[in-house]
C-alpha cells in the first residue's frame, strides 16, 4: 500500500513577507501622498475663488458709468473688495473675509500695431490684485503673497452718434 504525502496548500513565509513588504511599501507611498493631494486640492480651490473674484470684479467695473471709472483713474485711487471662501462678494470687512481685491484703473497699453497713436483714451486697463492674507496691506506691498489679473475695460456708454444731425 502507498502511503500519500500531503501538499502543502499554503503561502511559504518567504512569499508572505514579500507580499506584506510590498503591500506596506504601497500604503505608506500612498500616505505620503495625502499631504500633497490636499494641498493641491485647497491652492484649486482658492484658484477658482480668485477666478470668480476677478469676473466678478470686472462685471462690476464693466457696469459702472464711464464717468466713473475716470474718475477713479484720475485720482489714482484704488479700491477694495471683500469676500468670502467660495469667492462671493461682502459688503464690508467682515468676519468671515477670507480673500480681499484691490482694484486699480491704468490707462491701457497700446495695442499691437497702434505703438505710434499712444494709449486709446477709450480703453482702460483694470488691475485686480486678490489676496487670503489677514493682514491684506502687507500682502499687497509684496507681490510673491497676492495674485495679479489685468482686464481691459472699453466705453460702451454714450458713444458718439454716427447719424448727422440736421
Amino acid at each position: 500500500m502507498k502511503t500519500k504525502t500531503r501538499k502543502s496548500q499554503g503561502f511559504t513565509l518567504a512569499e508572505t513577507a514579500l507580499s506584506v513588504g510590498l503591500a506596506s511599501s504601497v500604503v505608506a507611498a500612498l500616505v505620503g501622498l495625502i499631504p500633497v493631494s490636499l494641498n493641491t486640492l485647497r491652492e484649486a480651490g482658492a484658484r477658482t475663488a480668485e477666478a470668480r473674484i476677478a469676473q466678478f470684479v470686472a462685471a462690476d467695473y464693466r457696469m459702472r458709468d464711464w464717468q466713473e471709472v475716470l474718475n477713479q483713474r484720475q485720482s489714482s485711487e484704488s479700491e477694495d473688495f471683500f469676500f468670502d471662501g467660495q469667492g462671493m462678494r461682502l459688503e464690508n470687512d467682515a468676519a468671515d473675509r477670507i480673500f480681499t481685491a484691490r482694484v486699480a484703473v491704468a490707462d491701457a497699453e497700446p495695442l499691437p500695431g497702434a505703438e505710434n497713436w499712444g494709449s486709446n483714451p477709450k480703453l482702460k486697463a483694470l488691475q485686480i490684485l486678490v489676496t487670503d492674507r489677514m493682514n491684506a496691506e502687507q500682502a499687497f506691498a509684496t507681490p510673491e503673497l497676492c495674485r495679479s489679473t489685468q482686464v481691459l475695460l472699453a466705453q460702451t456708454d454714450k458713444l458718439p452718434s454716427t447719424s448727422p444731425t440736421p
